[in-house]
């Protein structure tokens, strides 16, 4: 009986604990955040990945891209034409972005479309893009933290 509770006591550890160290990964509570990424280099690295949809994508990179086009919008709403082209020149670069967001999370770029359910597809991809990158590389590109 005693030999049966001393196995069992191995197993009450969590089981990634072992693969993270063979492997070299911090635990996820463990790992640092990304550095934060300041507006104007979130939107130089957006224009600069213009319709770049491999690699990954932080939150700030995303939120501060959604933040400039909402503003240029705005800005731009009441002049008919050149409104128009702007916010056709910022599509390209705002789905890439969106799309290596998804990749930093580890999901395929294909969930953008998603986002075309209404209302349960809106919300999930809020709380996609929302969610904390994956703290290690994955098969989209090396750990921007």
């Amino acid at each position: 009986m005693e030999n049966y509770q001393q196995q069992g006591a191995q197993f009450q550890q969590p089981y990634q604990q072992p693969c993270q160290q063979a492997c070299g990964q911090q635990p996820y509570s463990q790992v640092p955040e990304a550095p934060a990424m300041g507006f104007a280099d979130a939107i130089k690295a957006c224009f600069q990945q213009y319709a770049t949809f491999t690699g990954r994508a932080t939150r700030a990179e995303f939120w501060w891209w959604q933040l400039f086009t909402f503003i240029v919008s705005l800005v731009t709403m009441f002049i008919p034409f050149v409104g128009w082209l702007i916010s056709l020149a910022l599509f390209i670069p705002g789905l890439a972005v969106s799309w290596r967001r998804l990749h930093d999370m580890g999901k395929a770029g294909g969930w953008y479309f998603f986002g075309l359910v209404p209302l349960v597809g809106w919300i999930f991809m809020i709380i996609w893009y929302c969610t904390k990158s994956e703290p290690f590389d994955n098969r989209f590109g090396p750990y921007l933290g």
